[in-house]
């Protein structure tokens, strides 16, 4: 029996292999520019998903998005809670931080549509955009961050849970 010699396959790569190029650095503030957008980008759809979703308890359960607003100030059932107050104003930061950098780098990315030689001043532009972010977000950080040195607020009177599920509708 003779074996007849297969022509060899051309190579495809595959979906992961793509991901995985698609992820490694080629070089330039371009990239990382491209990157950040894209990040900060999926960053507020985040954001707008979560608040869509808290926001729709205003109809459902009235008592519930109170909790939940209690919960943003780092009242719980068992009472103040510091880690959680942290993590929800460092986390408004973040989305201070996202939305600002994705402004100006889609002034950015607008500039280069509307004057094609913009293109030739990439690197400057983008590090216009970065001395801008930083001039905006290092107050606005402050401002933001300033009053965790303060004591929290008093507790609110629907931070209670009990509350919640009593003026939860009946089924």
């Amino acid at each position: 029996m003779s074996q007849t010699a297969r022509q060899p396959r051309a190579y495809h790569p595959g979906p992961w292999e793509r991901l995985v190029d698609g992820f490694r650095y080629g070089g330039g503030l371009g990239q990382w520019a491209w990157l950040a957008h894209r990040v900060t980008g999926l960053g507020i759809l985040l954001y707008l998903v979560i608040h869509i979703f808290d926001t729709f308890f205003v109809v459902v359960n009235p008592a519930m998005y109170d909790h939940a607003l209690s919960l943003y100030g780092g009242w719980t059932g068992g009472g103040y809670y510091w880690p959680l107050r942290w993590a929800f104003r460092f986390g408004e930061l973040g989305l201070f931080a996202s939305v600002l950098f994705h402004a100006l780098n889609g002034l950015r990315v607008i500039a280069f549509d509307f004057c094609p030689w913009a293109c030739q001043y990439q690197k400057q532009l983008f590090r216009l955009v970065v001395i801008v972010f930083l001039a905006v977000m290092i107050p606005a950080g402050i401002w933001i961050v300033l009053p965790l040195g303060q004591a929290p607020p008093t507790r609110p009177e629907h931070a209670n849970p009990a509350d919640v599920a009593a003026a939860a509708p009946a089924r």
